[in-house]
This record gives C-alpha cells, structure tokens and sequence, in this order.
C-alpha cells in the first residue's frame, strides 16, 4: 500500500514538472544579451539600468534623464529573443542644471 502511495506521488510530481519546461540558461542569456545591448546603445546612455529575467519576463529598474532613454530601454529589452514580457520601473530624473 505504502509503494502505490509512494508511486503515485511520484508521477504526479513527474506530470507536474513536465508541464513547466522551462530552460535555466534562458533566463541567463536573456539577462546578458539585454544587458549588452543596453551597453551598445552609446547616445542613450542606458547602462547603468538593471536587468533580471524571471521565466522570460524581464524587469528592468534604474533612473535616466528622458522619457526618450526610457522608451528606448524598453524597446531594446523587448527586441531580444526569448523576452516575453517587460516589466519597468525605470525612472526619469532629468538633471538639475
């Protein structure tokens, strides 16, 4: 009795996981590749802002000085392949002159 409870733990645990096939790397290749090309876009200056992929959401976070930097940011993050949603709370502070 205790095998069958134990089996059928087992392949529900199995099914389950099964289900969420998600890679591991993907969230790391999404994370380096938005990152670099945030650094290659040298007018806007974006390379201070931070980016954490979860599950192929990426959020980014930080402050820039235009509405501009931060459209473009996000433009940049959504353009990478594998990014299905884009979460921002980057802010604009312009600077005090």
């Amino acid at each position: 009795m205790r095998y069958r409870a134990l089996a059928a733990m087992v392949f529900g645990i199995t099914v389950l996981s099964g289900c969420a096939t998600v890679d591991p790397w993907a969230d790391t290749r999404i994370e380096s590749e938005a990152k670099a090309r945030l650094v290659a876009e040298h007018d806007a200056n974006l390379t201070r802002l931070g980016v954490v992929s979860r599950e192929a959401t990426v959020y980014l976070s930080g402050t820039v000085e235009s509405a501009e930097q931060k459209e473009k940011a996000e433009t940049v993050v959504k353009g990478v392949r594998g990014v299905k949603r884009v979460v921002s709370t980057v802010e604009v502070r312009t600077r005090p002159e």
